[in-house]
């Protein structure tokens, strides 16, 4: 496959994944079967409903995309020694970012969900440890760390993106919004699901949304494509 496609196709896959497993499939949920703030296990599973894990199935779509985007960028710059090396390490930091996503979402689509459905009071330590819901899970540790490290392996593009100063923006100002989020997680976890730590989830996917749009507007422009490689 041409790289640059590569890149396209993979900015698309984010795209859709940032919009619908973000705004969208929050929207979706908050107006169809919310969960009220977290109490315990039990009231979590008295007001589960299977609807809440479609944000985290749409989420693959997220992690398939910027895999993409960033493995495409590594092919792509393949004449650019230092800028390549660069790259590569952002590959590896994003297939960290990949594997401890993947995970919160498996837990979230079938592990929380079996616990959820097929409830008995012995489950309640591992729905509160894993759960979402709960600010307080582990879960949420790791989703705040995962997308501090996304960040970093994305602003490692930043040098492939030396004439495109729009581009360079979006990449730092990405990586500074998501090395935030776990220091302010380490100082208060339960700030993620306050009202403050909702906007700045809908800001950052904003963000992205328009990082993605900038990655695959630069692509449909082959004529400044040989200027990044």
């Amino acid at each position: 496959m041409n790289t640059t496609k590569m890149i396209s196709y993979g900015a698309v896959v984010g795209l859709i994944g940032f919009v619908f497993s973000g705004p969208i499939g929050f929207l979706l949920v908050l107006l169809t079967r919310p969960q009220p703030q977290w109490v315990n296990a039990s009231v979590f599973v008295s007001n589960y409903h299977w609807i809440q894990t479609l944000p985290y199935f749409l989420g693959f779509f997220l992690v398939t995309g910027v895999m993409m985007v960033v493995v495409g960028h590594f092919l792509d710059a393949r004449d650019n020694a230092s800028t390549r090396f660069s790259l590569l390490i952002g590959v590896a930091l994003t297939s960290v970012f990949a594997a401890l996503v993947m995970f919160n979402y498996i837990c979230q689509t079938t592990y929380v969900h079996n616990l959820a459905t097929h409830y008995v009071a012995d489950h309640d330590f591992a729905i509160a440890a894993f759960s979402m819901s709960n600010p307080l899970s582990l879960c949420w540790a790791i989703e705040m760390w995962a997308y501090a490290v996304l960040g970093v392996a994305m602003l490692l593009m930043y040098g492939y993106y030396r004439h495109n100063k729009n581009v360079q923006w979006l990449l730092l100002l990405n990586a500074i919004v998501s090395i935030l989020s776990p220091i302010l997680t380490i100082i208060d976890v339960n700030w993620v699901l306050t009202t403050s730590g909702l906007i700045s989830y809908f800001a950052w996917n904003v963000l992205m949304i328009v990082l993605m749009i900038a990655i695959y507007r630069h692509t449909k422009s082959p004529s400044e494509i040989n200027n990044y490689r």
